[in-house]
């Protein structure tokens, strides 16, 4: 007679599901996890964002405050809710036992702080037999924050049970920053959805006409897209016919539409804005690039080499832990120059790199590694 094995109970934090990277490694993470044998929990600060409708049927999803879109409209009302929303946070941060007696999360087996920012809410939890586990994303050295804000991290990332970093890079660039070793801590590449891309690779979306160059991300200097955008419009005063899709939203979209407009380059440089499904304009284009000045681990160009498309981007972060010299692509420093050199040289070769590679079985073979990894975290 079969056992009925009680289901382990995670909670992962979260800020929100507004569009990013880390967003979509975490909706890959939570349609991976078997809910046969896991009860998850995901609990944002606030319930926003584009991908909120993407989190699994049968995960429960908790927030601390509302989102944005249900504030009103009126300038005044709408400040005074997102006050009182920081307020309802604060109170949470100084009484987390009260909202998890609410929530029935007082038995959790494992937490999650899915990125650093989480970190002190974890470690604060009212669960004193909880394993904690950390996720690291990023460079630290580039994280905005003070150098007294980093050594915290660095101190707390030794007091969970154990942490993920999504490259090597990232890892070790702490370790030999701060002289520290962080034996509980582990690397995990960041996991795809596999099937997910190369079907809506299939997907024929909104018609941009023939792309030469594609790049993804959120609209923020650190990605490097002024750059990219530079680069383009010299080839283009240089007589090259390309076009340029740039897919993303951010709060540098504003500064990129003045370039454009001053150049008048709107026909060739396309802000495609936020899309849903972006794999179908990175498998069409002749090239994916990333102009990025720092990244973790860069998942988009796993993407792009998983749909077999010549990659360009800078060496950078975990970068060179995706894609080597032999692979379907090339490397380059970033800054405006090495972007335009890299474009017009891959511009000038553009028949020998048309071909396809085995990118995508390596990059099939290392994520079926990671969803080893994650199934062995949470044993």
């Amino acid at each position: 007679m079969e056992q009925n094995i009680p289901k382990k109970k995670i909670l992962f934090r979260h800020r929100s599901l507004e569009m990013g990277g880390i967003e979509n490694v975490l909706l890959a993470i939570l349609n991976h996890l078997d809910q046969s044998k896991y009860e998850i929990t995901l609990l944002l600060n606030y319930k926003q964002g584009e991908f909120l409708d993407r989190v699994p049927e049968g995960i429960r999803v908790l927030s601390i405050g509302k989102g944005t879109q249900n504030f009103s409209k009126n300038t005044s009302i709408y400040l005074l809710q997102k006050s009182l929303r920081r307020l309802k946070y604060f109170r949470f941060q100084k009484n987390p036992k009260a909202f998890y007696r609410k929530h029935q999360l007082l038995n959790l087996d494992f937490e999650v702080a899915f990125s650093h920012y989480m970190f002190d809410d974890i470690l604060n939890s009212p669960n004193l037999k909880s394993k904690k586990i950390f996720w690291f994303h990023g460079d630290l050295r580039n994280s905005g924050f003070t150098v007294e804000e980093n050594n915290r991290f660095v101190q707390q990332m030794a007091q969970f049970a154990t942490g993920v970093f999504v490259s090597h890079f990232s890892k070790n660039s702490i370790e030999k920053t701060w002289g520290v070793v962080l034996n509980n801590s582990q690397v995990i590449y960041n996991l795809m959805p596999i099937n997910e891309i190369l079907e809506k690779s299939q997907q024929t979306q909104q018609d941009f006409g023939k792309i030469d160059f594609v790049s993804v991300g959120r609209l923020f200097h650190q990605k490097g897209f002024k750059d990219l955008l530079s680069a383009h419009i010299r080839l283009i005063e240089e007589g090259y016919p390309i076009k340029t899709l740039l897919i993303g939203e951010g709060n540098q979209r504003a500064e990129l539409e003045k370039i454009i407009q001053d150049h008048n380059v709107a026909d060739s440089f396309i802000l495609g804005g936020y899309q849903q499904n972006p794999y179908f304009y990175i498998k069409t284009a002749f090239c994916f690039i990333l102009p990025s000045y720092s990244e973790g681990y860069g998942l988009v160009v796993a993407e792009a080499l998983l749909l077999d498309t010549y990659v360009l981007s800078t060496n950078v972060g975990g970068i060179p832990e995706i894609i080597a010299s032999e692979d379907h692509g090339a490397l380059f420093l970033p800054g405006p120059e090495n972007v335009y050199t890299a474009m017009k040289k891959v511009l000038s070769e553009k028949e020998s790199v048309g071909g396809k590679s085995n990118s995508k079985q390596k990059t099939i073979k290392r994520n079926q590694n990671t969803y080893d990894q994650l199934n062995d975290l949470f044993k």
